[in-house]
């Protein structure tokens, strides 16, 4: 593999290879000329990314050699940093590109270097599908909520600096915030990675685990022994989401004011512990096909009952919400 990229290959830096790109990382050095980056923005006191002349990083870096200097410099620009050419105030300076910042604030976030362990414990919530207790556990950057039958109820990246100060429950708390988030902008058809455009969808997907699923504990959410899922996956970068179908309510206005009139802010609980997402409910396929392409899920809220109707676009395009002792 080359540690040296010709003057093409750094003046478009978007056409590298993925193995090409992260080999200009390699030396401690250019790691350290990022990170420098960094360090002038705090110091200087400014939010977005700064420029910095090249006497300037290499003073910050700690390179006496500027032949030397100029050299991993060189290796960075196209795909990492930018040059910014021509008159003003920007002129003969560098700056990060969005591939550098998301790099070295991956570096500073201990992604790639750091490690924090909390739990397993339990928490103030129940397994939607056996009752018993759920219980949170974060090793190795992950956020992982099961129960006491390991039902898995929810899983979630975090950087570890993220729970360096911070208790299991407020990891839990930082986790489906961030989760909330980034299913809302996969619903509108935005990926919360790269933000590249993905296709959500409603999927039938053979989801019950033979070990742990029966007939008395299957998820309410099925049909035909299949899983009735909201998933998206993003071609660009590979990321991808999975959640029960009931997910794509979480955020409707009307759900939203359902709860809220019951004394229940759907965002201060477990997005798990609500019946629109994995209470007893029922869902039924409107359209069949070898994947459905419309969904009627139908589940109870206190003395309310909800019927929401989901495209195969994982949009809502109907909701009726019944209720027996209050006002809509």
């Amino acid at each position: 593999m080359p540690d040296t990229l010709n003057e093409d290959e750094r003046e478009s830096g978007s056409d590298l290879e993925p193995a090409d790109a992260f080999a200009a990382l390699g030396n401690p050095i250019r790691v350290e000329i990022l990170r420098a980056f960094l360090e002038r923005a705090q110091a200087e006191g400014e939010s977005a990314e700064p420029v910095v002349r090249f006497s300037t990083l290499r003073k910050t870096v700690g390179i006496r050699d500027s032949g030397q200097f100029r050299y991993h410099l060189e290796q960075l620009r196209g795909q990492f940093i930018e040059k910014c050419d021509g008159d003003g105030a920007d002129a003969g300076g560098y700056r990060l590109t969005y591939a550098g910042s998301e790099v070295i604030n991956a570096i500073i976030a201990g992604t790639y270097t750091d490690s924090e362990r909390r739990g397993p414990a339990a928490l103030e919530s129940a397994c939607g599908r056996c009752g018993t207790a759920a219980r949170a556990s974060y090793r190795d950057g992950v956020l992982e909520v099961t129960c006491e039958n390991d039902h898995p109820l929810f899983l979630w990246a975090l950087p570890p600096n993220a729970a360096a100060d911070a208790s299991l429950e407020e990891i839990v708390d930082l986790a489906t915030t961030l989760a909330v988030q980034s299913y809302e902008l996969v619903a509108d058809g935005t990926c919360s990675e790269c933000y590249s455009p993905v296709e959500p969808g409603i999927r039938l997907l053979e989801g019950c685990d033979t070990e742990t699923d029966t007939d008395d504990d299957a998820t309410p959410t099925t049909v035909d022994g299949r899983s009735v899922r909201f998933t998206a996956r993003c071609d660009a970068c590979g990321a991808g989401w999975d959640a029960p179908v009931g997910f794509v309510l979480f955020t409707h206005p009307r759900v939203e004011s359902l709860y809220h009139r019951r004394g229940r802010p759907i965002r201060s609980q477990y997005w798990w512990d609500l019946e629109v997402v994995s209470g007893d409910g029922e869902v039924a396929i409107l359209e069949a096909d070898d994947e459905p392409q419309r969904v009627r899920l139908t589940v109870d809220v206190g003395d309310a009952q909800v019927r929401a109707t989901i495209d195969d676009t994982a949009q809502v395009v109907a909701l009726e919400i019944d209720r027996s002792a209050t006002d809509e």
